[in-house]
């Protein structure tokens, strides 16, 4: 995720976009960390994500269940995001306005800084919406960067505008990709059926808390 930004962060903004290889030695250096109150919830049995700290300090967080956000208005065109290596599983498709998340996808929270429960959300989906565009999936960046601003005012999260414009100047840089894909995106269209949700796990049967604003399960 690109980082949360106050005005020291600025440069590191700016360094992490053209070091994009770089991108975990810079969040160490500058103190990247998962909030302790986002550790003890990724353990509860009916938690909608879990906590990977054999990963840390890169992608250690993982989503438990299928995601979905329908926003009214949203352009992100029609496609699917394939895992690189066979079987292909999916990990993300857009419909239009309606964003799905597959079980199971990565991220890492805020690249610079502590990661709170309030950031979990915004985080997830700008990552996602970013990895697809870093591929090659054809729609606006804008769309990311403003569902981004939406999810962090959702949640109360002090400096979101600035934040917002930050991303908005330098976000673009870290789209470069470099190396192996690691999503194959396929464009599909409004006939195609959405890949089948996974089935439901225990885990998911016993949940009952809801999840955050903005994403439907």
């Amino acid at each position: 995720m690109l980082p949360r930004c106050r005005f020291a962060s600025f440069a590191l903004l700016l360094l992490f976009g053209l070091l994009p290889s770089c991108k975990h030695v810079v969040g160490a250096m500058a103190g990247q960390f998962i909030s302790e109150e986002v550790i003890a919830d990724a353990k509860a049995p009916t938690s909608w994500y879990s906590y990977l700290p054999e990963r840390a300090p890169g992608f250690c967080l993982r989503t438990e269940r299928a995601l979905i956000w329908r926003e009214p208005g949203m352009k992100l065109g029609y496609w699917r995001g394939l895992h690189p290596n066979p079987p292909h599983r999916v990990l993300m498709e857009a419909r239009g306005d309606t964003f799905i998340l597959h079980r199971h996808y990565v991220w890492d929270g805020m690249s610079v800084g502590e990661t709170t429960p309030r950031d979990l959300c915004a985080t997830l989906r700008h990552d996602a919406l970013y990895h697809a565009l870093k591929e090659g999936a054809q729609f606006p960046r804008e769309e990311a960067d403003r569902a981004f601003l939406r999810d962090m005012r959702r949640e109360g999260v002090g400096g979101a505008a600035l934040d917002y414009a930050l991303i908005r100047c330098f976000g673009s840089l870290y789209l470069k990709r470099s190396g192996e894909p690691t999503m194959l995106v396929q464009p599909t269209s409004p006939r195609t059926r959405p890949a089948p949700l996974e089935p439901r796990t225990p885990r998911e049967r016993r949940a009952r808390n809801p999840l955050p604003v903005g994403i439907r399960g």
